[in-house]
């Protein structure tokens, strides 16, 4: 019997009176999310010796979708932030897996040495969730009606570091507004991944937008990149952990992928690729291994058919200290570099506070530490948000649908008329003020004070880079633009 399942079960019964009176509701949402009747029962006789807990009685009732829909949602948050995100301070060895460089992509399996993790990850870090939230699309027409001086951006010197773009797709339609004077690099995000390797990149493949690929606006995005002299990369992703595992467990999808993301690299004349594999599972040794091999003979049929290209992968903060899905030390000797999403410290799933915090219980210095003790520092880099969250201020547990995801450029013309704030422990910036309908409201966001001391930081550590969620976001202004050059170029 699992005790996170339990507690969970436990906590939301407490929060929710409703399912106080339902039992074959409840029943079915405990089995929706994978846990059992057997700690259903469990949870509900611990209940029965809390205080109140006298008027618990289950019921039979009628079964509810939605609510059994929102129930998953809370589970899985939950569970996400409660299932092993405790930070170990035993020494972890990783038992050698079998990885094999697909020789005209042969399943034979190759043994490497067995790689030990960090030995003293940093402690007293307090868990964070593990999501990419801020991937919903905003409207790019809204970020650009925003009005703003703009002055000519004087750049005199060579990048000292790799300034990565990501550009999603959802930016196309003013993919000629947005400046790529300041990046080295651009990844296009993204191309979705299915369960058998294929890869969304069709006019008709509307459930992800694979039609990018085929818009003529990323054509004229490409050329003007190239021109520039920029890299450019392709994202391919997954956020599906039934997917994912697939993939990670079949020679068959594994070769299918790889043969399709090269079709992709080479049909477009492109410079590498970027793998944004969001996994939110426990995964198994089998589906970890298999992930690792992925990589491993993609790198190597990515070299073999274009030496320079450039291979990354983007992780979590805390992918340095756990074993989740990247197995961090093996990786690092196949791949270019791995992006860490320093961001998504507080997300619409929970309350507010600061999106990409320095210091505090949850905190970027701490994590990256852990890479550091496993990766060269000259294949990390360190993505931040040019985004933040609005929040109802005194909601508790708001829905998703209560928060909101600003861009850079509209949070500086929203916060004209507030006082700025400071949070000196997370180093981030905040506000608050009073919507149409009078309800409090607080925005956390990033903006050219906080992301400079995180530029600090990254020259501080001598990383490889800076990643940027996304290009475009900061519309007309060109604040966030003059730091980059300041901090990275004009040095």
């Amino acid at each position: 019997m699992r005790s996170k399942y339990v507690e969970i079960i436990k906590e939301y019964i407490q929060q929710k009176p409703e399912y106080k009176s339902t039992l074959n509701e409840l029943k079915a949402c405990v089995l929706t999310i994978g846990a059992t009747e057997e700690e259903l029962d469990e949870a509900i006789k611990e209940l029965s010796g809390l205080p109140g807990a006298s008027n618990l009685i289950l019921k039979e009732g009628p079964q509810n979708q939605q609510n059994t829909n929102k129930f998953a949602d809370f589970f899985r948050y939950h569970l996400r932030i409660r299932k092993g995100y405790v930070i170990a301070l035993a020494v972890a060895v990783i038992i050698g897996i079998g990885l094999t460089r697909f020789n005209s992509f042969s399943p034979d399996y190759k043994i490497v040495q067995t790689v030990p993790l960090a030995t003293k990850p940093t402690p007293a870090i307090k868990p964070i969730q593990v999501v990419y939230a801020n991937s919903n699309p905003v409207d790019p027409d809204q970020i650009f009606s925003v009005k703003a001086t703009k002055t000519p951006l004087v750049i005199t010197g060579k990048p000292k570091k790799e300034i990565l773009g990501f550009f999603p797709y959802w930016m196309l339609p003013d993919e000629s507004k947005i400046d790529l004077s300041t990046v080295t690099s651009i990844s296009l995000f993204g191309l979705e991944v299915d369960s058998t390797g294929n890869i969304a990149s069709g006019n008709d493949d509307q459930t992800d937008n694979g039609s990018m690929w085929k818009d003529p606006k990323l054509d004229d995005l490409i050329k003007r990149a190239r021109n520039q002299g920029l890299k450019i990369y392709l994202t391919l992703k997954s956020f599906n952990d039934a997917s994912i595992e697939s993939i990670s467990q079949s020679d068959a999808a594994q070769k299918n992928l790889i043969a399709n993301a090269l079709y992709l690299v080479n049909s477009k004349q492109l410079d590498g690729i970027n793998i944004d594999f969001e996994y939110l599972g426990d995964p198994t040794d089998a589906v970890r291994n298999g992930f690792t091999r992925l990589i491993l003979n993609l790198d190597s049929e990515l070299k073999r058919q274009v030496p320079d290209a450039v291979l990354t992968i983007d992780t979590y903060l805390v992918s340095g200290s756990q074993k989740q899905l990247f197995n961090i030390p093996v990786l690092a000797k196949n791949v270019d570099a791995f992006v860490i999403m320093g961001y998504d410290m507080h997300t619409p799933l929970g309350g507010p506070g600061p999106v990409a915090a320095m210091g505090g219980d949850t905190n970027i210095v701490g994590y990256i530490q852990n890479y550091l003790e496993q990766v060269p520092s000259s294949k990390l880099i360190l993505a931040v948000p040019y985004y933040g969250y609005d929040w109802p201020k005194n909601v508790v547990n708001p829905t998703a649908d209560l928060v909101k995801t600003l861009p850079y450029a509209e949070i500086t013309q929203q916060n004209k008329n507030s006082q700025l704030s400071w949070d000196d422990i997370s180093q981030t910036p905040y506000y608050t003020y009073k919507d149409d309908s009078g309800i409090d409201r607080v925005v956390h966001f990033d903006n050219v004070r906080s992301l400079g001391i995180k530029y600090d930081f990254i020259n501080e550590k001598n990383l490889r880079g800076v990643g940027i969620w996304t290009l475009g976001y900061d519309g007309q202004n060109q604040d966030l633009q003059k730091l980059l050059i300041d901090k990275f170029i004009n040095q």
